[in-house]
């Protein structure tokens, strides 16, 4: 049997607990005080509107993605910015890389492209171009690689791969910082045209590997982009 009193002076102690609890938390980091910031308002400029809208879109309408997005979501992942090259970093592209080696490749599994037949492609920043991989079906590629429904209705699927041959072991793991960079650069820009994205994180990398017929690339980041679903 409880007593009240005991029940009454439980109840005191669990209270003392709680607000002793909330008092650590807010106490200032070693004493000091806390800086806050200046709020971030959405409508300060695009960039934090694509942030903000960006999600990870697991399903697509299967409708056509047009051309030209297609070449703005290419040039913000790793297209030419300028040809004057940066005296500190090597940069010419609107991603950095160690050297200016960029060791990175993007490849286009391109099945609904407005305007571009149905096909595995390169993409050139240097031309601002694709160059199309010869004697290999999208579809069957796709189905070999990865069975992650997000492929399923997507418009196009981006393979972000480390070109071995263009990297020394110094260097070699920039390359894996430069892929992060192209693949956020593209999940924004296809905010910012009215797509979405979702980075693939289960495909199988030798089957990649036997499609391309190159032993000397390595797979980091497979991304299904297309219209979201209302």
């Amino acid at each position: 049997m409880v007593y009240p009193r005991t029940k009454f002076l439980s109840f005191v102690w669990i209270i003392s607990l709680m607000a002793l609890l909330v008092m650590m938390l807010s106490f200032p980091v070693n004493g000091k005080e806390l800086v806050v910031l200046p709020q971030i308002e959405p409508n300060d400029n695009d960039l934090i509107s694509a942030i903000i809208n960006r999600k990870a879109e697991r399903q697509f309408s299967a409708e056509p993605v047009a051309l030209k997005d297609l070449a703005m979501i290419l040039w913000a992942g790793s297209g030419m910015k300028s040809p004057q090259i940066d005296s500190v970093s090597h940069a010419t592209r609107t991603i950095p890389s160690a050297m200016g080696i960029y060791p990175i490749g993007v490849y286009v599994f391109a099945l609904q492209i407005e305007g571009l037949p149905s096909g595995i492609y390169l993409y050139l920043p240097e031309k601002h171009a694709l160059r199309e991989i010869p004697s290999v079906n999208v579809a069957e590629a796709l189905a070999k690689i990865t069975n992650q429904r997000a492929v399923q209705n997507a418009s196009l699927v981006f393979l972000i791969a480390f070109h071995q041959e263009k990297s020394s072991r110094i260097n070699e793991k920039f390359a894996y910082f430069e892929a992060g960079e192209v693949a956020q650069n593209i999940s924004l820009m296809a905010v910012d045209r009215g797509l979405g994205s979702y980075v693939i994180g289960m495909y199988n990398q030798e089957k990649i590997i036997e499609v391309f017929k190159e032993e000397n690339i390595e797979p980091i980041v497979l991304m299904a982009v297309g219209k979201p679903l209302p």
